[in-house]
């Protein structure tokens, strides 16, 4: 019983892994993070583009080839 209460008493003060597991847990807020912003970030740059390509198509119109040179 002794030896049971010596090793918890150890591996409480103990702090050889601690760096290690604040790492791990900070790799991990990081990339839930990524995980909750990417799909509206997604969403946000898939309109944005779609709307320059919409109005830069329609900003371009040419001349009739029938009309002569455009001015």
């Amino acid at each position: 019983m002794r030896g049971v209460v010596y090793l918890l008493a150890r591996l409480i003060r103990e702090e050889s892994g601690q760096d290690l597991i604040e790492y791990a847990l900070a790799a991990g807020l990081v990339g839930s993070a990524g995980a909750a912003i990417a799909p509206p970030l997604v969403a946000a740059m898939r309109t944005a583009y779609q709307n320059w390509v919409t109005n830069t198509n329609t900003a371009w119109e040419p001349c009739a080839p029938a009309v002569g040179p455009c001015p």
